[in-house]
C-alpha cells in the first residue's frame, strides 16, 4: 500500500512539526488533524476517491477536520467512542477489528494512555501509526486522570508482540527501527519512576519538590507540564502499592 502524508501547518512544542496526516492508497486518511482550512483543501487535493476516515484519538490536533472533510466528500468516519459525536461517526472502533482498505488488512490495537481511547493502527507489512503514543522525536505527554501511565506503559508492551518495522508517528519524522524505538519508550519511563521514587527516598513529597531533583536547570515555562508528567508516574505508583498520598503529601512504602 503506498502511504503518504501531508503535515498539518499547526508547529508547536507539542505538536512538533505539526500533525502528519496519513494518505493510505487512494481511499483512506488517518489523523486529519485540526480544523484548518488550508489543510482541509490539501487532504482534499490529494485524495479525490476519499472514502475512509481512520481516528486514533479525539485531541484537537488529529480529529477535527474529519468533519469537514466527511460533509465535502461523503466519507465514512471510523473512531473510537469519545472521538466526536455518535451522528458524526460511521463505526465505532476499540481495538481487535481488521479493516479492509483497498484490499489489504489494517489492525486496530488498543492502545489506552495517551488518552483512555486511543488507537493504533497496523498494515500487514508491519508498518505502524501511533498517533501520539509514540512521536518521531522526544516522547508523548500523559495527562491524568484521563492519561495513564500504566496503562501506557502497558501498551508499548502490547505495541511490541506485534512486530512492527516502520513506525508513522502522529508528529515528527518516520521511523524505520520501530522495535528499537518501543523499547527505548518503555526504557525511559521506567528509568523516570525510579527517579520519582529515588527523590522520594530522598525527602522529596510532592511532584513540585520531585521536579526540582530530577529536573534542577529546567526552563520555568515547562515545569507545570513535567510536574504533570510526574503526577503521573506518581498515580501509577500508587495503584501498584510503592507509594501512599495522604495530605498532599507523598512516601515510599515498597520499592
Amino acid at each position: 500500500m503506498i502511504i503518504r502524508d501531508i503535515t498539518a501547518p499547526n508547529p508547536g512544542p507539542f505538536t512538533l512539526s505539526g500533525t502528519r496526516t496519513y494518505l493510505l492508497g487512494e481511499s483512506t486518511v488517518i489523523d486529519p488533524g485540526p480544523a484548518i482550512d488550508s489543510h482541509i483543501e490539501a487532504i482534499r487535493a490529494a485524495m479525490p476517491a476519499l472514502r475512509t476516515i481512520l481516528l486514533t484519538h479525539r485531541h484537537e490536533d488529529h480529529a477535527p477536520a474529519a468533519v469537514a472533510l466527511k460533509h465535502a466528500t461523503g466519507a465514512r468516519i471510523l473512531a473510537p467512542l469519545g472521538v466526536l459525536d455518535d451522528a458524526t461517526v460511521d463505526q465505532r472502533i476499540a481495538g481487535g477489528e481488521s479493516l479492509l482498505i483497498e484490499g489489504e488488512a489494517l489492525q486496530v490495537i488498543a492502545t489506552p494512555g495517551h488518552t483512555s481511547e486511543h488507537v493504533c493502527f497496523l498494515t500487514s507489512a508491519g508498518d505502524l501509526f501511533t498517533g501520539d503514543t509514540v512521536l518521531g522525536v522526544g516522547t508523548t505527554t500523559i495527562f491524568p486522570p484521563d492519561g495513564s501511565m500504566r496503562d501506557y506503559i502497558d501498551s508499548l508492551r502490547v505495541l511490541l508482540t506485534h512486530q512492527p518495522t516502520r513506525i508513522f508517528p502522529g508528529h515528527g519524522p518516520t521511523r524505520g527501527d520501530a522495535h528499537a524505538v518501543i523499547e527505548q519508550y518503555i526504557a525511559h519511563r521506567l528509568e523516570r519512576e525510579q527517579q520519582v521514587l529515588d527523590s522520594l527516598a530522598a525527602g522529596a513529597t510532592s511532584a513540585a519538590a520531585i521536579r526540582e531533583r530530577i529536573y534542577p536547570h529546567l526552563d520555568p515555562r515547562l515545569r507545570g507540564a513535567a510536574e504533570i508528567q510526574i503526577d503521573a508516574h506518581l498515580d501509577k505508583l500508587r495503584n501498584e502499592g510503592c507509594v501512599v498520598e495522604h495530605g498532599g503529601e507523598y512516601r515510599v512504602i515498597r520499592k
